[in-house]
C-alpha cells in the first residue's frame, strides 16, 4: 500500500541581514514582477521553532481575526515544514490567543495526542509508533515529536492550556468505541446491547493504522458499506438522546461521528475512478467539518496543517484532492478562515516505496521502505523560480494586498511543486495560481529532509 499522503534585536537584524539574497534576476520578463514582489514581500528570520518571533509580527497581522489558519506544506516530510508550523504556532498561540493545533491526522489519534499534551498521559512516541503510520507514515519523525513535546511544556507552566486535535478520518482507534461505549453505558444503559451489537467487528484488529487500513479496504465492499450503516446507525441513535445535551454528551457524539465518518470513507467504491473521487471530496468536507465543529463547541482558534493541496482554496491536485478543505472551510467560515501555502526552490524530503531498492538520485531514510529525494532549482518556467528572485531567501507574502503587478502573476497558474508521499519528478507538477489558491505564501531558499524516527 503506497497511497499519496496526505525553522535581542541585534540577533534579529543580524538575521534578516543574513536572509537577503543578491540574486540577479534573469532575463525572463519577470523583473517588473520581482520587483512587485520585493516591495510587498516580509522576511522570515526563520524556522527554528527556537528562534525569537518579531519578524513574524507581519504574519500575525496578515491572519489578524482569523479563527482557523490553515498552515500548508509543499511535501509531507520536510523538515522546514514542521519547524516552521511549530514557529507559527508559537507565535499565534503568544500574540493571537490561538490554543489548538491541528494535524492531517486521524481524530482518534488526535484524542490520544492531546490526552498526552493536557495531561501528561502516554507516551507520544509510543502513539506515533501504532497510529501514525500508513498515509500517515511520513509524520512520523523527529520535528513532529518536538511540537508534541513542547506543547507538553507549556501547558505544565501555564494555565491557559494549548491542545492537539486530529481532523481526519482514516483509522477508526479502540480510544472512540471505549468513549462512546462508556458514555452510553453511564447515561443510557439500556441502550448499551444496542450500542454494543452496532459496534461489533469495527474494532480494528491491529494497533498499526496502515496495516488497519489495507485490512480494512480488503474487505468487499458489501461488508465495507455495512460496516458504514452499522457505524452510521450507532451515531443517530446517539444524536437522538438529546435530553443530555452536556458538554460530556456533545464530545460523545462528535466521537461517534468520527467512527461512522471512517467507515463510510472506506464505503466508496475505491475500485472505481468515480469511487475515489466520492471518498476524496468526502474526506475533504469531513476534515472541514471536524474544524468547525472544534471551533464552535470550544471556542479555540485552531491552527491546522497539512498538504498544500488540503489546504488551499482551488484544487491544485484534482486527482487526489478534488474538492479542498480550505475551499469548504471558506465557504463556513468565510474570512474567519486564512490559508496559508508554502513553497520552496530547492532541497530534500523523504517517500515511501513500497519494495526494493530507493530509485536512482535517491538514497535510503532512517527506516525500511522509506528514501530520501531531493530537487534541484525550479526551472524558469515554475512559480519558485521567481519567488526565489525576491530579496530574502526565506518570505513571507500576502497574496491579497501585493501591487497589481504581483497579483496578476499570482493569479495565473504555472507548475508548482506539490510533493505528498511518494517519489517526485517533475513529470508530476501541479499547475497553481498561487493567489487563487492560498492568502499567504511562505517561500524557503533550502529545505533538507525530515528527520524520521525508528
Amino acid at each position: 500500500m503506497n497511497p499519496k499522503i496526505y525553522g535581542g534585536a541585534l540577533a534579529l537584524g543580524l538575521a534578516l541581514t543574513a536572509a537577503t539574497t543578491s540574486t540577479a534576476v534573469a532575463d525572463t520578463g519577470d523583473a517588473a514582477v520581482v520587483a512587485a514582489l520585493n516591495s510587498a514581500a516580509k522576511p522570515l528570520a526563520s524556522t527554528s521553532p527556537a528562534a525569537g518571533l518579531r519578524d513574524l509580527d507581519a504574519f500575525g497581522a496578515m491572519v489578524a481575526g482569523a479563527q482557523v489558519v490553515g498552515v500548508g506544506e509543499a511535501t509531507h516530510s520536510t523538515a522546514e515544514f514542521y519547524t516552521l508550523n511549530h514557529r507559527l504556532f508559537r507565535s499565534l498561540v503568544t500574540e493571537k490567543g490561538f490554543t489548538t493545533f491541528a494535524r492531517e491526522l486521524s481524530w482518534s489519534t488526535g484524542v490520544r495526542l492531546n490526552d498526552y499534551v493536557l495531561n501528561g498521559k502516554g507516551d507520544p512516541r509510543e502513539i506515533m509508533h501504532d497510529e501514525v503510520k500508513g498515509p500517515y507514515d511520513l509524520f512520523d519523525n523527529r520535528e513532529f515529536l518536538d511540537l508534541l513535546t513542547w506543547m507538553r511544556s507549556y501547558n505544565a507552566a501555564h494555565g491557559k492550556k494549548v491542545q492537539f486535535m486530529g481532523a481526519d478520518l482514516l483509522y477508526p482507534g479502540d480510544v472512540l468505541f471505549d468513549k462512546v461505549l462508556a458514555y452510553v453505558k453511564e447515561h443510557h444503559a439500556d441502550l448499551l446491547p444496542e450500542f454494543t451489537k452496532l459496534y461489533e467487528g469495527l474494532r480494528p484488529t491491529t494497533p498499526n493504522a496502515g496495516e488497519y487500513m489495507g485490512i480494512a479496504l480488503s474487505q468487499p465492499l458489501d461488508k465495507r458499506q455495512d460496516n458504514a450503516r452499522r457505524a452510521t446507525e450507532a451515531l443517530k441513535l446517539l444524536q437522538k438522546q438529546t435530553a443530555g445535551d452536556t458538554g460530556e454528551y456533545r464530545w460523545a457524539v462528535q466521537h461517534a461521528r468520527a467512527l461512522s465518518q471512517t467507515f463510510t470513507d472506506f464505503a466508496f467504491d475505491q475500485a472505481t475512478a468515480e469511487g475515489r473521487k466520492q471518498a476524496q471530496v468526502y474526506r475533504d468536507t469531513a476534515l472541514a467539518d471536524n474544524l468547525v465543529w472544534w471551533n464552535r463547541t470550544t471556542g479555540h482558534k485552531i491552527q491546522m496543517s497539512g498538504l498544500n493541496a488540503h489546504i488551499s482554496y482551488t484544487p491544485i491536485d484534482t486527482m487526489f484532492v478534488p474538492a479542498p478543505m480550505g475551499g469548504v472551510l471558506r465557504e463556513r467560515l468565510g474570512r474567519r478562515f486564512v490559508t496559508v501555502g508554502t513553497s520552496f526552490d530547492q532541497g530534500g524530503y523523504n517517500f515511501l516505496i513500497d519494495k526494493g531498492e530507493c530509485p536512482a538520485g535517491a538514497g535510503p531514510a532512517e527506516r525500511p521502505l522509506t528514501c530520501k529525494g531531493s530537487v534541484p532549482a525550479a526551472g524558469d518556467d515554475y512559480n519558485e523560480y521567481v519567488l526565489d528572485q525576491v530579496r530574502y531567501s526565506d518570505l513571507i507574502l500576502d497574496t491579497r494586498t501585493a501591487p497589481a503587478a504581483a497579483r496578476t502573476w499570482l493569479a495565473q497558474s504555472r507548475p508548482t511543486r506539490l510533493i505528498g508521499g511518494g517519489f517526485w519528478s517533475p513529470e508530476q507538477a501541479t499547475k497553481v495560481a498561487i493567489g487563487k489558491s492560498f492568502d499567504v505564501l511562505i517561500h524557503l531558499h533550502k529545505v533538507k529532509a525530515a528527520t524520521l524516527l525508528p
